[in-house]
C-alpha cells in the first residue's frame, strides 16, 4: 500500500452494491444458459439466496457445496467458465456509482477494497474492472488440478469478513476508526459498526431497521456502468488461483 501520511481503507461489499443482483445467481443462470450447469443447480441457488436475504445462511456449508460442484471441471475449466460468466452476466450489472466512489477514494489517496463473500477469482475480476487496489473475498481450495471443498480459515461473509479486514488494516498500519465500508447488507454490520466511516448502499430493509438513528449516510445506485474495455486479472489471493489463472491468462494470448 502506498503511504499517503495518515492512510485510510475505503471498503466495498459487492452483491446489490457495487453490483445489481448476487453474483452466484447472476452465474448460474449463465452456466445453465451456456448449458455448463443442470437447471437443477437454480434450486440450489434461489434457496441460498432466501436465506441470505433472511441472514440465515449456512455459509461454509454453502461454500462447500458450491465448491464441490465447481469441482467437476478441472480448475483451468472452471477459470474459463467463470471468465465468460462475468463478461456475460456480472460486468453489464455493475453500477456506475461504484465506479465513481472507488475512483474518488483513489484521487483522496485513499486504498480501495472490493471486500466480498465471493470466491476470490469473481471478485479479481471486479477488482480489476473497477480499478480497485485490493480484495478480500473467500480463497478457492484448489488440490490436483481440481476445486475442492477444503475450506481453511475465514470466509468473507458477517464476522468472517470483519476477521479478515482487522488482519488488512492491521497489516497495513491502518486503524479501521479512519475507514469506509459500503454495504447494502445486515450480513455486513459487523464491519460497518467496526469502521469510522459506514455508508449503506442500496440497502435491505432489515438495515434500514437496525442503523435507524445513527445517521449513517444512505446511497441509491440505479445506473450501470458502460466500460470502455474489458479489463483482466492480475493477481490472485491464493498461490495455486494466482499459478492456474497465469496459465489461462496465458493460454488466451497464443
Amino acid at each position: 500500500m502506498a503511504n499517503y501520511g495518515k492512510n485510510v481503507i475505503a471498503f466495498f461489499d459487492l452483491d446489490h452494491t457495487l453490483l445489481d443482483g448476487s453474483n452466484g445467481s447472476l452465474y448460474a443462470r449463465a452456466l445453465v444458459k451456456q448449458g455448463d450447469m443442470k437447471p437443477g443447480g437454480l434450486f440450489w441457488v434461489a434457496w441460498y439466496s432466501i436465506l441470505y436475504k433472511l441472514n440465515r445462511l449456512p455459509r461454509r456449508e454453502v461454500y462447500r457445496k458450491i465448491l464441490d460442484m465447481m469441482g467437476q471441471y478441472p480448475v483451468l475449466k472452471m477459470i474459463e467458465l467463470m471468465d465468460r460468466g462475468f463478461e456475460d452476466a456480472i460486468m453489464p450489472r455493475l453500477y456506475q456509482g461504484g465506479v465513481d466512489l472507488i475512483r474518488q477514494h483513489k484521487e483522496k489517496g485513499h486504498w480501495t477494497v472490493v471486500a466480498t463473500a465471493a470466491g476470490e477469482y469473481i471478485a479479481e475480476r471486479v477488482r480489476a474492472q473497477l480499478e480497485a487496489d485490493d480484495v478480500i473475498a473467500t480463497p478457492i481450495p484448489v488440490k490436483d488440478e481440481y476445486i475442492t471443498g477444503d475450506l481453511e480459515g475465514p470466509t468473507a461473509f458477517m464476522e468472517g469478513k470483519l476477521e479478515m479486514a482487522v488482519e488488512y488494516a492491521e497489516a497495513h498500519d491502518v486503524d479501521l476508526a479512519d475507514c469506509y465500508f459500503y454495504s447494502d447488507s445486515a450480513s455486513d454490520l459487523p464491519l460497518l459498526e467496526a469502521v469510522g466511516h459506514p455508508v449503506v448502499v442500496n440497502p435491505q430493509l432489515k438495515l434500514m431497521v437496525a442503523i435507524r438513528g445513527r445517521g449513517w449516510p444512505v446511497l441509491r445506485f440505479k445506473e450501470y456502468a458502460k466500460f470502455d474495455s474489458i479489463k483482466r486479472p492480475e493477481r490472485l489471493m491464493t498461490a495455486e488461483m494466482d499459478r492456474y489463472t497465469r496459465m489461462y491468462e496465458a493460454s488466451r494470448a497464443e
